[in-house]
């Protein structure tokens, strides 16, 4: 990955997290390598709500529909500060639908594929939409007019899962190119509806 996948990387991790959940992030993403330990769950204090009372979330399993539909309005701020949604079921015959199209603050465009369990065909299927894109670059920019996308520099692939198979997790240092950003997410309910909380993935 070159510097600026490597920058990218740094900005999809360190970009806070959206719905308002930044307080609550403690409680699902793994500390970086290099942190102190977490404390542990007896010593660290419960998140508070707007009004003072102690704020409880839990795990929620969602459709794929359901997904599809949060997904696009949570990771402004969440993956990455100025990630913009261009569009969303994308079909690229004969790769199937581009879960998510998007575009982030250096205009370079952004593949966002997911899935809703463990599935190693989800990588297949991101590397098969990259390659639909890079061979239609001039039909995508005649897609999104409106919108500034710079195609000298090539897109870049966010998967995200719950979880990824230990398989998976050993290959993903083999993939230099395409750039690939691996995401576990966790779906929480919240007061205000249905929240998601992402956590960076690396290779074992």
């Amino acid at each position: 990955m070159d510097q600026n996948d490597n920058a990218d990387a740094k900005g999809l991790r360190d970009g806070p997290l959206g719905r308002g959940l930044e307080h609550v992030s403690h409680l699902f993403l793994s500390p970086r390598t290099g942190d102190a330990p977490a404390s542990a769950p007896e010593e660290s204090p419960a998140p508070v709500g707007p009004r003072g009372n102690v704020l409880l979330l839990r795990p929620v399993q969602v459709t794929r529909d359901r997904l599809a539909a949060i997904l696009p309005l949570d990771w402004t701020g969440a993956l990455e500060e100025g990630l913009r949604t261009l569009d969303a079921r994308i079909p690229c015959h004969p790769c199937g639908e581009i879960d998510v199209l998007a575009v982030g603050r250096t205009s370079r465009l952004t593949i966002i594929d997911f899935d809703t369990a463990v599935n190693d065909g989800l990588l297949l299927r991101g590397l098969g939409h990259f390659d639909w894109v890079m061979r239609n670059a001039p039909n995508v920019q005649r897609m999104y007019p409106a919108h500034t996308i710079d195609f000298a520099l090539p897109p870049r692939l966010v998967l995200l899962a719950p979880q990824f198979s230990a398989v998976v997790r050993r290959v993903m240092r083999q993939f230099t190119h395409p750039p690939i950003l691996w995401f576990r997410y966790h779906t929480v309910d919240t007061p205000t509806g249905v929240g998601i909380l992402f956590e960076p993935v690396t290779s074992e």
